[in-house]
């Protein structure tokens, strides 16, 4: 099952381009937000990154994950939003 945190991180490495600021950014060390990028791979079962000594970047297969992590996380947000207004 998929995590929205870990979406969200790899949305945020997408948008940031290094492990360390997102590491900052969701106040994690790098080798945690490390470990959140290879369980997303296991997740989806297909490597989603390039790596290179001291760098990684996503592959066609990642960006495309990245590109509905964000549906995801929006669609997310939509019914957060509906059942509160609901509510009211």
């Amino acid at each position: 099952m998929l995590d929205l945190n870990e979406l969200e991180q790899l949305i945020a490495f997408a948008d940031m381009g290094t492990l360390s600021l997102v590491a900052s950014r969701f106040h994690i060390s790098q080798p945690t937000i490390t470990r959140t990028m290879q369980r997303l791979e296991e997740s989806f079962g297909v490597p989603l990154f390039v790596r290179g000594k001291n760098k990684i970047a996503l592959n066609d297969t990642g960006k495309q994950a990245v590109e509905q992590a964000r549906r995801l996380l929006s669609t997310a947000e939509d019914v957060l939003h509906k059942v509160r207004e609901f509510d009211k």
